[in-house]
């Protein structure tokens, strides 16, 4: 597997290089098929970002975390794409098998459950709301196609979340101080 290490306002030495690819190399122990690591690792402020993109035959796997330290945004990073890869390798196995699974084996799992919402659908999804403006949480937004932001507002340091509107804007939730 090739690995792509890239720095925008930082340097790095050659162990760092050695440290980080050897750490992106067990994750191919988990998931054989990837072919290419990209790693671009920046430095702003008071920031440091990790963006790791895994290229695969069948699908790419994106992870980018921010934190004050180079090490701890770099291990965050690293430990989304291993649930990443595990959630990939997961679902290909129990896709393989097919829906087999024994009346006893799905009872406890289905009672651990939450129940679903009126629509039936129910979708339950962990995030770390990063310190941005509200500019930057916009240029963010923009980039992906989630249908919501949740951040850290720089100036007053609550959470805040941006979203799609249904007329294509977008909106804005803060908390009444």
């Amino acid at each position: 597997m090739d690995v792509i290490i890239s720095t925008r306002g930082l340097t790095i030495s050659k162990t760092y290089k050695d440290a980080l690819t050897q750490k992106i190399h067990k994750l191919t122990r988990l998931l054989p098929t990837l072919i290419e690591a990209k790693i671009v690792l920046s430095k702003e402020k008071h920031r440091r970002t990790a963006a790791l993109t895994l290229v695969g035959k069948r699908r790419n796997l994106r992870s980018e975390e921010t934190a004050e330290d180079l090490a701890v945004a770099v291990d965050q990073a690293i430990a989304a794409l291993t649930r990443q890869v595990r959630e990939t390798k997961d679902r290909v196995r129990n896709h393989s098998k097919g829906r087999r699974t024994a009346p006893e084996a799905a009872a406890p799992a289905a009672a651990a459950a939450p129940t679903p919402g009126p629509d039936g659908d129910l979708v339950v999804r962990q995030v770390s709301a990063k310190p941005m403006s509200v500019e930057e949480a916009v240029e963010q937004f923009q980039l992906r196609r989630d249908p919501f932001l949740v951040f850290t507002n720089a100036g007053t340091d609550s959470v805040n979340v941006l979203y799609r509107r249904k007329g294509g804007g977008l909106g804005l939730i803060e908390p009444v101080p």
